[in-house]
């Protein structure tokens, strides 16, 4: 057997155990930041059920994510924390699956030093700092300006941060006395002021990007994982079928 030969059975070798390990497949899911908390304990309970899974867990503001989507960002499952967003990407590539409301938020104001138990709204122009997500960019801060214009509240100084879990740790550290808050950041705790709001625009849709999320898609969707959500501080269609029926009553 020459060496040349020898060579070219080793070749064949190591390209026929490259054949048959099968790649480690890695699953992106772009999140926004109000749902990072509550998707990665989704995760977990994935992780139990599929242990040689690999997901990356990428948070951010929706607008962000969205604009990052369109241009070809290599994520598979986009949550985001409206349903405009969604149905953009949809929009613009119709070959895709609907958009699926996965959870409906609740928006909180929160002042931690404040006396006040809950309506903190009619304290708030007392306040002289305040911290909302950037507008723009994401979903919260633009129903969190709403409801100041709505009011008619104008504080002294606005902080725009970059996204709602910015906005809570600057309240949280104290960058600013008063924070627009997502209520499932604040689950555990009774500190200061909490006044819960909710809003039609907080409904919270998701889009399957790539077939290889389909499983953890379906997961989101189950009764189970749905039960979870409502107890991290978010509605969800089934609750909210029977908060209306309820009202109804």
């Amino acid at each position: 057997m020459t060496q040349g030969f020898r060579y070219f059975l080793l070749i064949v070798y190591f390209l026929s155990l490259y054949g048959c390990e099968k790649q480690k497949e890695v699953t992106n899911i772009a999140v926004a930041s109000n749902f990072e908390k509550t998707l990665k304990i989704i995760i977990e309970r994935y992780k139990e059920i599929h242990p040689k899974s690999t997901i990356n867990i990428i948070s951010g503001a929706s607008g962000v994510l969205t604009n990052q989507i369109l241009n070809k960002a290599p994520f598979d499952l986009f949550l985001s924390a409206d349903n405009k967003k969604p149905q953009l990407i949809f929009n613009q590539n119709p070959q895709l699956t609907q958009p699926v409301i996965y959870a409906i938020g609740q928006l909180a104001l929160w002042i931690p030093q404040s006396k006040e138990r809950n309506r903190c709204i009619n304290t708030l122009s007392k306040v002289k700092s305040l911290v909302i997500a950037n507008p723009k960019t994401a979903p919260y801060g633009a129903v969190s300006e709403k409801i100041l214009a709505n009011h008619f509240i104008n504080v002294e100084k606005t902080i725009h941060a970059a996204n709602i879990a910015q906005s809570f740790l600057y309240t949280k550290n104290k960058f600013a006395e008063a924070g627009f808050v997502a209520y499932s950041m604040l689950k555990g705790t009774d500190e200061g002021c909490q006044q819960l709001f909710q809003h039609r625009e907080l409904s919270q849709s998701m889009i399957l990007l790539d077939e290889k999320a389909k499983d953890i898609y379906n997961f989101i969707l189950s009764e189970e994982i749905q039960k979870l959500i409502e107890e991290s501080g978010y509605n969800t269609m089934t609750s909210q079928v029977l908060i209306t029926t309820k009202f109804k009553k």
